[in-house]
């Protein structure tokens, strides 16, 4: 018994590290400063807005928050840590598996437990003037978020996933979150019938989930290895492909889809694009809007700035937020060309390096004029047209964009 917990034990030790390991690249100081200076204008103007919100905006709020933390707590995915091989190795310890599945729901419940502590401080503004809390209510939604992960753990390790089981647990999940803030008669006794219904549910995937094959396993709950290692190779993909937005990470074997819905920015294909002048030029922005995650690194860094933009609305503020988007995003994407250029295809056509590098260089100019130009339309929006805040927005731009030719002409 004590093999299987070891070997569970340390596969959830590797991915805690390895996690930890990406998580300091991500969260580099740059990004700590920009996210402290956003939480920062969003709680000056949360209180603002409280202040002076309807009690429809109020609810209108409250609901949307309510229907955004049912979704995290359903979608969450159970970290099984099974392998393909485990159908082979860990057959003979089946059986004990269920010590590690018990630890697997605990840990899950508890960081949802954390989560909902964090909820409910966020939304205790809004609470204390529309209602008062009901501490059952609490108490009850505690028992259905246990329950809700007791039902996606028997499904992923014992049965299958069931797309009306998840849509009732969203909505017994949801409606547990109001009667916690909303004390209401109405809103108890759909309450009461959501959970009398995911019980039910609850009930049934236990019964199928049991064995009903030989006399000496019946009854028993057998592991499904293949769909369960599926499942958890599907969410280590997930976790690579959200983390490369930031980092480089190894994606060999991880199957990513092609954003079509980039389509519209790729140059029309033409005859021009094979020429030796065109050739990188086209194949770059492919790169950069397909196979990489490179947009990202722009994107990401463009939304947060875009966020402190619209928080202040101060020119000033605008200003900083323009030049150090610039800043951030560029040393961040020259780097790119030396490991583009590590790639085969880079290598096979023969076209100078001078011209690579020139396709390359003008990518990044129309990358940094573009998102630097849409920032500075959102701050000019926000700045009331006065004629000095439009000129220092403006002369943000400018020097944004030099900044990124400096760094930019350092590509080699």
């Amino acid at each position: 018994m004590s093999n299987i917990e070891n070997i569970f034990a340390d596969r959830r030790k590797k991915e805690q590290e390895l996690k930890l390991t990406y998580s300091k690249y991500i969260f580099n100081s740059h990004l700590i400063m920009f996210l402290i200076i956003v939480l920062g204008a969003a709680l000056i103007n949360y209180s603002k807005w409280i202040a002076i919100a309807s009690q429809f905006e109020l609810y209108s709020v409250l609901i949307a928050a309510a229907v955004a933390f049912s979704y995290f707590l359903v979608s969450t995915k159970i970290k099984t840590y099974i392998k393909e091989a485990d159908a082979v190795f860990l057959l003979p310890l089946e059986k004990y598996y269920k010590n590690v599945g018990k630890k697997t729901v605990i840990n899950i419940t508890l960081v949802h437990i954390v989560a909902f502590v964090i909820f409910y401080f966020a939304v205790k503004p809004i609470t204390s003037i529309i209602g008062t809390v009901d501490k059952l209510a609490i108490f009850m939604l505690i028992l259905v978020i246990l329950l809700n992960n007791l039902l996606k753990y028997f499904q992923v390790i014992h049965y299958k996933e069931i797309i009306w089981v998840k849509i009732l647990q969203f909505f017994v999940i949801f409606i547990q979150i109001i009667s916690v803030f909303v004390v209401n008669t109405y809103v108890l006794i759909i309450d009461l019938a959501g959970i009398v219904a995911l019980a039910f549910a609850t009930y049934l995937i236990l019964k199928n989930s049991r064995n009903v094959g030989s006399k000496e396993d019946q009854g028993k709950y057998i592991v499904k290895w293949n769909e369960a290692a599926e499942y958890d190779k599907h969410r280590m993909e997930s976790y690579l492909k959200f983390v490369n937005m930031f980092v480089d990470v190894p994606l060999s074997g991880v199957k990513v889809a092609r954003r079509k819905y980039f389509d519209v920015l790729l140059p029309k294909l033409t005859k021009a694009n094979f020429n030796k002048e065109n050739s990188f030029k086209y194949y770059y922005y492919r790169v950069f809007l397909r196979q990489e995650n490179t947009v990202y690194l722009a994107l990401r860094l463009m939304l947060l700035a875009g966020l402190i933009i619209f928080s202040f609305k101060n020119p000033y503020v605008s200003a900083v937020a323009i030049i150090s988007y610039s800043y951030l995003t560029i040393i961040q994407l020259v780097p790119l060309y030396k490991q583009m250029s590590n790639n085969i295809w880079h290598s096979i056509l023969p076209v100078d390096d001078n011209i690579k590098i020139k396709s390359f260089k003008k990518l990044l100019m129309i990358v940094m004029l573009i998102t630097t130009v849409l920032l500075g339309i959102i701050a000019i929006l926000f700045s009331n047209f006065e004629g000095v805040a439009i000129a220092i927005i403006i002369g943000s731009v400018v020097l944004a964009n030099i900044i990124s030719k400096i760094f930019i002409e350092k590509v080699k």
